[in-house]
């Protein structure tokens, strides 16, 4: 059964980057992962070095298997209708429809929803060890949290009922409990042709709604299963800190499994013993350096001291088995499998690819 780890966080604080890297490490220790972005920037795209799409996509590894992709929401949500029609005909049907491709690829919400049906189908798949989903920054993530709700509330019988087309064409059955004032409203604002492609878009969609709530099911009790856990990526600013912490209550609130925190670009504490030792015979010219350098150094102490404030606000309020894993900030950009490889050494010397990586 495979491992589902969701990384979560705010823009800009390196969550794809370390998604990736999580990915790569464990793949390289023999392991089969796929990791998918469900955010379209395209980051973990340039970090991997290929090019991603709704396909997975194999990435060169000096061991184990590293498959990566991106979702495609309009590609998943034809698949699904391709998949699940009870004909041929139908599906067609389906397909052409005007509403449907507006629903399709503008729908506020069919992102996530999309996205959710790549996971659950990527984990019932079976051939992967890990399977690591890089979300979008935190506000668009729990959208993305609340589309199984959403659309199982939406696929339910007692709502659906009231969009299948009646016995004719012109219109929803609605309409029908409405009046004549209504109805002609509408169609002067939408069109009778739009009116007619709505009511045959839900007419067809109808042998699909069972499936779609089964699925939402499904995915809402991947989510909270034990395969499953959840880690938040942020940064010691107050800003990213303000946003996990965010984000943690609305995961407690719903139940979702919670490993820690990955905090990114920590500060390195300065060395323990200043003044060093003088390594040259001019004593005077190294204390000169030493006064010079000094004002750096306490700049340095006080960012991990305010570091440590902020990790230790995020412990306050996390649950007791929370585990907070530090990550030092780099002097160079990620951008190449090289740099990948590197951040993953970090990673697995802080013990965060072992536990939540959660594979032998």
């Amino acid at each position: 059964m495979s491992r589902v780890l969701v990384t979560c966080g705010a823009g800009g604080v390196g969550k794809t980057t370390l998604s990736a890297a999580l990915a790569l490490q464990l793949a390289e220790q023999g392991h089969r992962v796929i990791v998918l972005t469900i955010d379209p920037a395209r980051r973990l795209a340039d970090a991997l070095g290929i090019t991603l799409d709704n396909t997975a996509q194999r990435v060169p590894t000096r061991n184990g298997e590293l498959r990566a992709l991106m979702l495609d929401a309009k590609g998943t949500f034809d698949d699904l209708v391709a998949r699940h029609a009870p004909s041929p005909e139908v599906r067609d049907r389906i397909l052409a429809n005007h509403y449907y491709r507006f629903v399709s690829e503008r729908l506020p919400g069919v992102h996530e929803y999309m996205a959710m049906e790549r996971l659950l189908a990527l984990h019932a798949a079976g051939d992967a060890d890990v399977i690591v989903l890089d979300t979008p920054p935190t506000r668009h993530a729990l959208d993305f949290l609340a589309a199984p709700d959403r659309m199982a509330g939406l696929m339910d019988e007692g709502v659906m009922r009231w969009l299948v087309l009646p016995a004719t064409t012109s219109g929803w059955r609605m309409l029908e409990m409405g009046s004549d004032v209504l109805a002609g409203v509408l169609k002067r604002l939408l069109g009778q042709g739009t009116i007619e492609d709505i009511a045959d878009f839900f007419a067809g969609f109808q042998s699909l709604w069972s499936g779609f709530r089964e699925r939402s099911l499904a995915v809402r009790a991947l989510l909270r299963a034990p395969e499953t856990t959840f880690v938040l990526v942020t940064a010691p600013a107050p800003g990213a800190r303000a946003e996990a912490l965010a984000f943690l209550d609305v995961l407690r609130k719903d139940g979702m499994p919670f490993a820690g925190f990955l905090v990114n670009r920590c500060a390195e504490p300065p060395p323990a013993v200043w003044p060093l030792p003088s390594p040259i015979p001019d004593a005077a010219r190294w204390e000169a350096v030493s006064a010079a350098v000094a004002p750096a150094l306490d700049r340095q102490r006080g960012r991990v001291e305010a570091q440590e404030l902020a990790i230790a606000d995020l412990v306050a309020h996390a649950p007791a088995d929370a585990r907070v894993w530090r990550v030092p900030e780099s002097p160079r950009e990620v951008h190449d499998l090289d740099g990948l490889r590197e951040l993953g050494a970090t990673l697995e010397a802080s013990g965060a690819v072992a536990a939540l990586g959660g594979v032998s």
